[in-house]
């Protein structure tokens, strides 16, 4: 039994030996290996309740502005970054149309790069856009610290404000798509 077993054993070694192929390698080929890795990344997330754009006094906030820290840009991967995809989604159940305004910003509050200014319909839920923002014609964002958004309510048609009696809410969700290259 245990000469059978060797045999086997010995049978199969001789076996992958002789039967096997040797190449040569080139391990210059190591040298032009590139990689595409994507991250994606929460950008800005906030919901607006309907007593949110009204005042005590009743006065409609026509204006609300949200700044948050940014930190994917401080490690040195952003040397490989080739592009980042900024996509929104936003509901606005209002009878109202909005703006927003989309803001890199450095460590001091200057701005690195804008977005196009976002119109949102008014009664629009799932609304979507995307910009893409290519780094070699737009790198100084690389030096960006924080986010800005502004959403602006623009005046109705009739001059009514907000019911702030009716219950909605406005959301605005954003996010980032990091194309890399590396080499």
């Amino acid at each position: 039994m245990i000469k059978q077993s060797l045999f086997k054993v010995i049978s199969c070694a001789l076996l992958i030996f002789f039967t096997s192929c040797v190449k040569d390698l080139d391990f210059d080929q190591a040298q032009n290996f590139e990689i595409s890795p994507t991250f994606v990344a929460s950008l800005a997330y906030t919901k607006l309740e309907q007593t949110t754009f009204v005042s005590p006094t009743g006065t409609e906030i026509t204006r609300i502005t949200d700044t948050s820290n940014f930190f994917v840009f401080e490690n040195s991967v952003t040397d490989d970054l080739v592009k980042i995809d900024v996509d929104f989604e936003i509901d606005n159940p209002f009878n109202r149309r909005f703006t927003v305004d989309f803001r890199f910003l450095d460590g001091g509050g200057t701005e690195t790069f804008r977005l196009r200014q976002v119109a949102v319909p008014e009664n629009t839920l799932n609304y979507k856009y995307k910009e893409e923002i290519d780094l070699s014609v737009n790198n100084s964002i690389l030096n960006s610290k924080r986010i800005e958004v502004i959403l602006e309510l623009l005046p109705s048609s009739d001059g009514s404000i907000i019911n702030i009696n009716e219950r909605k809410v406005f959301t605005f969700k954003s996010a980032g798509t990091f194309y890399f290259k590396i080499n």
